[in-house]
């Protein structure tokens, strides 16, 4: 196995970038623990107040692995052409929501689950840790 170079290409992304981006995003995936093995979940979100908000299903299987569990939630960027792209990942625990101001909120946000009726339960993300990279080849 070969030890880890570091790349005139790769480039950390500070914080603010990172949630920037997050902001911007409407497609994530949360990697989340199921029966003992890992599982990735794409969800639509929007980034509320300093966290990650999506839509579940009452009684589904990413409800149950995202009751008051500690997940991943990943978005990221590609470039094609160039071979160029960027991704953040986040680490934090989610919860659902049941404050009705968060709801109210919430629910007047641009959030909606592209899966279908059915997806009623609001979950939240903290954002504990996050984390980006940007690989670029040419100058913007």
């Amino acid at each position: 196995m070969s030890q880890h170079q570091p790349s005139d290409h790769l480039e950390d992304l500070h914080e603010a970038e990172c949630l920037r981006l997050l902001e911007e995003g409407s497609l994530g995936r949360i990697g989340a623990v199921v029966r003992g093995h890992p599982v990735i979940f794409p969800v639509n979100y929007v980034a509320f107040d300093g966290a990650i908000v999506f839509c579940a299903r009452r009684g589904g299987e990413l409800e149950t692995a995202a009751a008051n569990a500690t997940v991943a939630f990943e978005i990221d960027g590609v470039d094609n052409i160039y071979h160029e792209g960027w991704s953040v990942l986040t680490i934090g625990r989610c919860v659902h929501v049941t404050d009705p101001v968060e709801l109210d909120q919430i629910e007047s946000s641009s959030l909606s689950s592209w899966a279908g009726r059915g997806r009623d339960l609001l979950v939240r993300i903290s954002i504990d840790e996050i984390s980006g990279r940007r690989i670029r080849h040419h100058t913007p």
